[in-house]
């Protein structure tokens, strides 16, 4: 054969892989590699590339392997252990989440590549083929066990059986229950669901709901936008529930209502208390909000203060960060709900 690759790069592995985190960036970096302040790699993992650069608090799992000629792989990105990357190129944008036991891979020609974006995540046992380039937008859920394919071959082209080679896009906001199949050619729009064990073919609009083997739409418009009432009784919903989980888990908390939609959590520490505020209505006086460890808001503003965890939901936005803030933002990504970092 002219061309040999090694499926699993055992020899890198072996030589590399298990050495200490800290040991490995000063090696990565001496190779040329862009690393960032906090990267930290698992017992066993590796990364091989031409181009490779790697944002920072980064993380990667156990024996998990990323292979590519460039590779981009921005902040606070996680890839879980025994998940393996292998293609031309490779971009993953910020707060991105790969879990256990992922591959992505296949044939690869010169325009392979994928491109996964901001607070997407990538469940366990899902494969995906890059060999013609796959964008997955912002905010994009893809459940475990799914299966997305750029190429489809097998039977004769010659004998009259087809073969497909065609990329994949994927808006955002798309969530992909588990064990859907995303065939060749396949172009998704904003704001789509997807029915579990669903085959996806073709352009779906955005704004709909699909399902089914063949998948169809069984619900445009979708979906239904929220008026303000029950939006605030939603948000207040998630509130009280992040101070049940606080409780549950051992933490010792006061929570009040000030009425008008206003809401404090306070978490009592030995050293320093920490509060977390939560305002509803932009009429409400926000003079008293510096206190506040963490603010939460769902109106436009441009309030910010030093040492602050500011998180807007109207804007969709997060600035600043603190232990509290950041075990706010995970549990209402419970609730899909994700915030865009503007620092």
């Amino acid at each position: 054969m002219l061309i040999k690759k090694n499926k699993i790069p055992i020899l890198q592995i072996v030589l590399l892989g298990f050495w200490p985190s800290f040991i490995k960036k000063y090696i990565y970096k001496y190779k040329g590699y862009k690393i960032g302040k906090g990267v930290k790699f698992g017992l066993g993992s590796v990364i091989i590339g031409n181009e490779v650069s790697i944002g920072d608090y980064t993380s990667f799992g156990m024996i998990s392997v990323v292979r590519g000629n460039t590779i981009k792989i921005n902040r606070y990105v996680s890839i879980g252990m025994l998940t393996m990357i292998d293609t031309e190129k490779i971009y993953i944008d910020d707060d991105a989440r790969i879990n256990e036991k992922v591959i992505i891979g296949g044939i690869r020609n010169p325009d392979s590549s994928i491109r996964i974006g901001k607070r997407t995540i990538i469940m366990e046992y899902s494969f995906i083929n890059p060999t013609k380039p796959i964008i997955i937008g912002d905010d994009s859920g893809i459940g475990g066990h799914c299966l997305l394919f750029t190429h489809g071959s097998w039977l004769n082209q010659l004998d009259g059986f087809p073969v497909t080679f065609a990329p994949i896009t994927l808006g955002e906001r798309v969530w992909l229950p588990w064990r859907v199949f995303i065939m060749p050619g396949t172009t998704i729009g904003n704001d789509v669901v997807i029915g579990a064990n669903s085959l996806v073919q073709g352009i779906i609009p955005s704004n709909s709901m699909i399902a089914g083997s063949p998948a169809k739409v069984i619900k445009e418009n979708y979906p239904t936008l929220l008026n303000n009432e029950k939006r605030a009784k939603i948000i207040e919903s998630i509130f009280n529930d992040f101070a049940a989980y606080l409780t549950h888990n051992g933490i010792v908390i006061r929570k009040e209502d000030l009425g008008g939609g206003k809401f404090i959590i306070t978490i009592f520490k030995e050293k320093k208390n920490i509060v977390v505020l939560l305002i509803q209505n932009s009429e409400l006086n926000l003079d008293d909000s510096h206190k506040a460890d963490v603010l939460v808001v769902d109106f436009e503003t441009n309030y910010a203060i030093k040492n602050q965890m500011i998180m807007n939901l109207k804007s969709k936005t997060r600035e600043g960060s603190n232990d509290a803030g950041e075990e706010l933002a995970k549990f209402m990504s419970r609730y899909g709900i994700r915030l865009n970092r503007k620092d």
